[in-house]
């Protein structure tokens, strides 16, 4: 194989490796979003059946059986969601620090003192850990 083609089998490994990453923390970041929301949803119309993040959370009837199994998984898996995490977030910071800033431009003085005092979602260091099931903890780390 000639050297052009190598470097374009790279370039191509390497964009897909990148999509992957984005997609993975995407995913988490929007479990983890879906995670915060459903605790502070406390109307009994909430449509989350138990406290599990993203889809999951509206799954009916778990048993104790696959309560179990699939927080095993979820334990098992975080170390390495947590250490993409790591790698992805420092640029995602950068990010939304970026287009805050950009936002804060086209405000007024008097919505840039509303915006810069609103609350913000920070991006934590790390997954928020999974609540006991009985729990009913309202705080992401």
């Amino acid at each position: 194989m000639d050297e052009g083609q190598q470097y374009t089998r790279r370039a191509r490994l390497r964009a897909l490796l990148l999509l992957a990453v984005v997609l993975v923390v995407g995913m988490l970041l929007g479990a983890a979003e879906e995670r915060y929301r459903g605790r502070r949803a406390t109307t009994a119309e909430s449509p989350r059946k138990n406290d599990y993040p993203g889809a999951l959370g509206y799954v009916e009837h778990l048993t104790a059986s696959q309560r179990a199994t699939i927080d095993s998984m979820i334990e098992r898996e975080r170390p390495r969601n947590e250490a993409i995490l790591q790698r992805v977030l420092p640029e995602l910071r950068a990010e939304a620090d970026s287009m805050r800033a950009a936002i804060r431009e086209v405000l007024t003085p008097e919505q840039r003192r509303t915006f810069d005092t609103a609350p913000r979602l920070r991006l934590g260091s790390t997954l928020p850990d999974m609540p006991p099931r009985d729990s009913t903890a309202s705080s992401i780390r």
